[in-house]
């Protein structure tokens, strides 16, 4: 199976072939950025009594029926009522208490006048205006009901819905767990990012870099180490993942004698479903299945592999962690640079997204992008993606952009730059 996939082909495999997701019940900090899967009720009304909305008095509305400004109606004050302190007797009749936002309103009164639109005196308050019932008042279940859909299956987890949902007394809840994600370097070349290198040596990148993108999207890495190039050496470190949902391997995919996952794949009965992608950087990416787990190997070079990451690792991710969109957020962009290249695969070239003067925005391309530079994926917040077969663009042209991350506008200056991809 050596025919090139095309992108979509290749991440729809992937997708047929995911793990199932896993439900667990988390602490609400520990649910942060997952999503809801289950709906979840109300157990209690918000707020569970009726509470001032202002610093002011609480009163019987029916007391303040004829006040004037000219003719002010004086209630004498019975007491104060702090946040978290209630009134424990009934407002009688004629009378006034004070009372801070959040106070539950005592039994007997009706509504509550704003600190700034009475004067205090020695006999008490004056009430310049009739006030309605229900004034500057929250009633119970005003923001939810009880038993109320408060929030439904399929909703991430923000702060804000932590907010809420410790409200309502909700301590845990269920979510799409984390996928634990195995992360094998595979490479006779490789030594420990601490470590010295000899001569020919170069340091692990991609192992921790792959395990931040893992993090970064929402899994889990299982940092499985560094194996050397031995078919019996891969095959034994992917044996030994167990407890992982997925596996991903860096290096050792391409055509080369000592590019060997493919054939540790085959030494474990794997079953490949494929190898070569059509995309530029990155085409040499492969995925199997090992006992129902996928196995994904990733470029060696550095910025293939991040691309082939963010391409199709991630929106795998997604879908396990139950996200609606699955991958990076897809916008329109205007090319700062011509493209001068006509190449037979998708291009996805590193480029910083700007916003311009123009409100459109920009991508600056001038960077190099050679699969195995690393330094100018620190430089791009975005990839201009370049169909394949198409013919030179010119500066100007509206390519597709895929953004590295959430934000929708890229606040920045284009920086001018003269390299042609």
């Amino acid at each position: 199976m050596n025919a090139l996939l095309t992108l979509e082909e290749a991440r729809t495999l992937l997708l047929q072939h995911a793990p199932p997701r896993r439900v667990e019940r988390l602490e609400l900090a520990d649910a942060l950025g997952l999503v809801l899967a289950e709906d979840l009720l109300a157990p209690e009304p918000l707020p569970p009594f009726p509470r001032s909305g202002m610093d002011g008095y609480a009163v019987r509305s029916q007391d303040t029926a004829d006040a004037t400004r000219e003719a002010p109606v004086t209630l004498p004050l019975v007491g104060v009522i702090p946040a978290g302190h209630p009134h424990t007797d009934e407002l009688a009749p004629g009378t006034a208490v004070a009372i801070m936002t959040g106070g539950a309103l005592p039994e007997g009164a009706d509504t509550v006048i704003r600190l700034e639109e009475v004067r205090v005196a020695e006999e008490g308050v004056r009430i310049f205006r009739p006030v309605l019932p229900m004034e500057n008042v929250s009633p119970v279940g005003e923001d939810v009901a009880e038993g109320q859909v408060v929030l439904r299956a399929g909703q991430l987890i923000r702060p804000q819905e932590i907010n809420l949902l410790a409200a309502l007394g909700i301590a845990d809840v269920p979510v799409f767990g984390r996928p634990r994600v195995g992360i094998l370097s595979t490479g006779d070349e490789l030594v420990a990012p601490g470590e010295a290198p000899g001569h020919g040596q170069i340091r692990n990148s991609n192992g921790p870099g792959v395990a931040a993108l893992v993090r970064a999207a929402g899994g889990e890495p299982v940092v499985l180490g560094i194996a050397r190039d031995v078919t019996d050496a891969i095959a034994r470190a992917l044996r030994q993942s167990g407890g992982c949902d997925l596996l991903i391997t860096t290096g050792g995919v391409s055509v080369g004698q000592y590019d060997l996952v493919k054939e540790a794949m085959d030494v474990l009965g794997a079953e490949q479903l494929f190898w070569r992608v059509s995309i530029k950087p990155g085409t040499p990416v492969c995925a199997g299945i090992l006992e129902g787990r996928l196995i994904i190997g990733l470029s060696g070079n550095p910025a293939a592999a991040i691309t082939d990451f963010d391409l199709l690792v991630r929106p795998l991710l997604d879908h396990l962690l139950g996200r609606r969109r699955l991958g990076l957020r897809e916008a329109e962009g205007i090319l700062d640079q011509p493209v001068l290249k006509k190449a037979a695969l998708t291009r996805f070239l590193r480029a910083r997204a700007c916003n311009g003067p123009d409100g459109e925005v920009h991508l600056d391309t001038g960077m190099a992008q050679r699969a195995g530079v690393l330094s100018t994926m620190c430089a791009a917040n975005a990839y201009a993606v370049i169909p394949a077969h198409a013919e030179p663009l010119p500066t100007g042209a509206r390519v597709k952009v895929l953004l590295q991350d959430d934000a929708d506008v890229y606040i920045c200056r284009p920086s001018g730059g003269t390299g042609q991809a």
